[in-house]
């Protein structure tokens, strides 16, 4: 009788994996970079009907075939599984994305306009304010900005949740919810270039996570009119590029590979020559710095292909310095991890680890590289701390 069940169990399973591996399917074959990872996700659009699972065995088989086919293609593989979780859940029509972001550029238009306004009042009255805790300056301009952006959203999206830095309430490395659709704001990056009158390096940057995954983003740069978007929809991921002149152009693909050479990477201002040598040091290549102020136009500056890279050790930049250019980054095939190479974790309001951006040619033994840099540095100070 044992024999008879064991036998009609495999009978089972073999039906049930045989219908599995024959149902017809449309794939969309998407590539996003996770961590420090690439990881391929085929998301199907499946039409099957499974046979009963009567017996254990069968359900045991069917979970091990389904658990194999959802390994992401990267050695991380505890942790890329739990954000490929996350992006199959963040894929969602490029329509409904494109929608999104259109709202964003007509509030991010209008903070553009009151951002460009304010400035040369706020310039001749040097009425500036800092933030609790030494988190940066902050003006006029800054809460005008915000308040715009969060009513526009709000109009267009009034069940969507607004994380904006001007108005968090929250504390420290506070929690945040990142179910559902959640749009994280920061009205203007880079407030000290803005207050700063020889520099243009300021942006408005708005960014929509989908359960937890950075969908689509804006960037726009006031004084020049330039504007960056990108979606990472069900369909495909694209990005747009808008000139000073008003014309937009699709943005391609970054190579997958780095040709010898210059290893070019965004520093904010001003860039010492030896922070290009350290990392030359660590590299065994020759690099090179680019000035550029705001978080978001430096990781910009991959997305244009300018520079390869943007790293900061820093422990106070939040989810909304780095939502908008990780979805525009994705977009064409870059990608965003900290220093300790791993996935951004959206749920905490602060990076205490870091932030890498970079293109996809920047490989894993390039990131450890840098990564020693950091702990190199970490070190140093540790000890002359102790001095």
């Amino acid at each position: 009788m044992h024999k008879l069940q064991a036998a009609s169990c495999k009978l089972q399973t073999v039906l049930a994996l045989k219908r599995m591996l024959s149902f017809r399917s449309t794939y969309v074959q998407r590539k996003f970079s996770v961590g420090s990872q690439g990881l391929r996700i085929f998301s199907k659009v499946a039409n099957f009907h499974a046979p009963p699972l009567s017996c254990p065995s069968t359900a045991r088989s069917l979970s091990m075939v389904e658990t194999t086919c959802a390994r992401p293609l990267a050695s991380e593989a505890e942790t890329n599984a739990t954000r490929a979780s996350q992006l199959q859940q963040g894929l969602v029509s490029v329509a409904h994305l494109e929608h999104a972001m259109a709202v964003a550029e007509v509030a991010a238009k209008r903070a553009a306009h009151i951002v460009l306004e304010a400035r040369p009042r706020i310039l001749a009255t040097n009425s500036v304010k800092q933030k609790d805790a030494g988190e940066g300056p902050v003006t006029e301009a800054d809460l005008a900005a915000d308040e715009v952006i969060r009513e526009h959203i709000k109009d267009a999206f009034p069940a969507d949740t607004i994380i904006s830095e001007e108005s968090f309430t929250g504390v420290g490395n506070a929690a945040l919810s990142t179910k559902g659709r959640v749009w994280l704001v920061d009205p203007l990056d880079g407030t000290k270039c803005f207050i700063n009158p020889n520099s243009s390096d300021f942006c408005i940057m708005i960014g929509l996570l989908i359960d937890g995954f950075p969908a689509a983003g804006l960037i726009v740069e006031p004084t020049t009119g330039r504007a960056w978007k990108g979606v990472n929809g069900l369909e495909y991921s694209r990005a747009w590029h808008t000139s000073s002149d008003g014309s937009t152009r699709q943005l391609p693909s970054l190579p997958d590979s780095r040709t010898e050479g210059v290893l070019s990477f965004g520093a904010g201002p001003p860039v010492s020559p030896k922070f290009a040598e350290l990392i030359s040091e660590f590299v065994h290549a020759p690099a090179r710095a680019v000035s550029k102020g705001s978080a978001g136009l430096k990781a910009m500056l991959i997305v244009d292909g300018e520079t390869e890279m943007y790293t900061s050790g820093c422990q106070q930049i939040s989810v909304w310095d780095v939502c908008a250019g990780h979805a525009i980054l994705n977009a064409v095939g870059g990608g965003l991890c900290t220093l300790a190479l791993a996935p951004i974790n959206y749920q905490r309001r602060q990076l205490r680890d870091g932030l890498f951006f970079h293109a996809p040619g920047i490989n894993d033994e390039l990131k450890m590289k840098v990564r020693g840099m950091y702990e190199h540095l970490a070190k140093r100070r540790g000890q002359q701390q102790q001095r």
